[in-house]
């Protein structure tokens, strides 16, 4: 545990509070990102068979063929068609099942979307916290150089000037993965909405369609 201390303070002194801040946005970064994927992975986005399998099933079978279809999916837009199907089955208005979709839809987009806004924020600041650290830390060599006077050693600015640089490139290295990450899972979801607001559009297109060509 003495090692540790000493290790921690050693590092503090190296990086001072804007980097050791860095270092804490960091791990907050990757806690994000790795948190992210996850939640993509079990929503199984790319997974759309089952989507299509149910809008082929109900062209011949129904509402209750797709649902059959749709299975256990953890699609999004298979959630959605199933909670709208599920009330069609129960005799609820268009309104009603419509509303129920949407609902649906609300709380998957959140879902996959929390903590999008942070990411942005991490990679937004990051760079600034760096560069902060580096105007401070060169304030800090000038000064001890001045200090110095005529005994100034110019290793001694040399240093603290790579010193004052090593948060720049922390800043750096923060900011890159949580811009990327969020604007990856920005496009994903953007393009999840343009799929899901055309299968729900079919989907509600062909029952209601077919009630009315019944009626």
């Amino acid at each position: 545990m003495i090692f540790d201390t000493e290790l921690l303070i050693k590092t503090y002194n190296y990086i001072g509070p804007v980097g050791a801040i860095l270092v804490g946005l960091s791990i907050l970064s990757l806690t994000l990102i790795l948190s992210k994927i996850v939640i993509f992975l079990f929503a199984r986005l790319n997974s759309t068979g089952r989507v299509e399998a149910a809008l082929k099933a109900l062209e011949s079978g129904g509402v209750e063929a797709a649902l059959q279809a749709l299975g256990n999916s953890r699609h999004p837009v298979a959630k959605m068609i199933r909670a709208g199907a599920a009330r069609i089955m129960a005799g609820e208005n268009r309104e009603t099942v419509e509303a129920e979709i949407r609902a649906v839809a609300t709380r998957e987009m959140m879902r996959l979307s929390r903590n999008d806004r942070l990411l942005e924020l991490i990679g937004l600041i990051a760079p600034l916290l760096g560069l902060l650290g580096t105007i401070l830390g060169m304030i800090s060599a000038f000064q001890a150089l001045q200090a110095a006077g005529s005994k100034a050693d110019p290793a001694l600015l040399a240093g603290g000037i790579w010193e004052a640089l090593l948060t720049t490139a922390l800043g750096l290295v923060v900011a890159i993965p949580a811009i990327v990450t969020f604007n990856m899972a920005e496009n994903r979801l953007d393009r999840l909405r343009q799929y899901a607001s055309v299968t729900v559009a079919r989907f509600l297109a062909h029952v209601y369609g077919e009630q009315q060509d019944e009626g």
